[in-house]
């Protein structure tokens, strides 16, 4: 059995808390799909740089501490309706920096970006079921307000505010010592509950999938079986 090992630089602790499992999910189904023979994905360890570095720098230090690891998954909210200034801003330099030291030092180059639209809270929203479910409401997707169609999602200028306020409809009703829930609760249950299929509708996680297949099959993840 073949193992895949990777690594994660997330923004912030409640990506942390999120990403992780989902691009385990991701990758295992991807390689279920395509690979010819059996691979055990392993959740993405958790790096993290000097507080103080710069973010090109930051990407660099998590390469070199990701050093052997097959990818290294780099997470970087949009903050925007696109992905495309958030990659060229804090994603690409990293990239060129990495590329500069590869043949000095060791460092993982093999880098899968990870950029949700406007943010990471966009994708807890892509399945109504999972998330009605997470909170634990008998509203309709309607009544607490979830956006309908994955368009509606991410044309949202502000997904984190949605999902509060979502999770505030959810709870209005309830007995007042069961009116509290912390958002940063909803996160890795969502992780593993949210479908795929229904991510796979947004642009942002169709680019990443995208992205990770094709350093998949770079790797020789895809290669096909040889003959006995």
């Amino acid at each position: 059995m073949t193992t895949l090992v990777t690594a994660l630089f997330a923004e912030g602790r409640s990506d942390e808390r999120f990403l992780p499992r989902i691009i385990q999910r991701t990758a295992a189904d991807l390689l279920g799909q395509h690979s010819q023979r059996v691979v055990d994905v392993l959740e993405p360890t958790l790096l993290r740089p000097d507080e103080s570095e710069s973010r090109t720098d930051s990407i660099l230090s998590v390469a070199r501490k990701a050093a052997g690891y097959h990818i290294l998954f780099v997470h970087a909210d949009a903050d925007a309706p696109t992905r495309h200034r958030a990659y060229a801003e804090r994603i690409e330099p990293g990239l060129r920096e990495i590329a500069r030291v590869r043949e000095q030092e060791r460092v993982c180059s093999d880098l899968v970006p990870v950029i949700p639209i406007q943010a990471v809270e966009a994708w807890l929203l892509a399945d109504g079921e999972a998330l009605r479910e997470v909170i634990g409401s008998d509203l309709s997707l309607h009544d607490l307000g979830i956006p309908p169609s994955v368009t509606r999602i991410e044309g949202l200028a502000n997904p984190k505010q949605t999902l509060q306020e979502i999770v505030s409809r959810a709870l209005a009703n309830k007995p007042r010592r069961r009116r509290h829930l912390n958002l940063g609760e909803l996160y890795e249950p969502l992780a593993n509950q949210v479908s795929l299929s229904r991510l796979a509708q947004l642009t942002a996680f169709s680019h990443f999938t995208d992205d990770l297949t094709k350093t998949l099959a770079s790797l020789g993840f895809y290669a096909p079986a040889v003959a006995a």
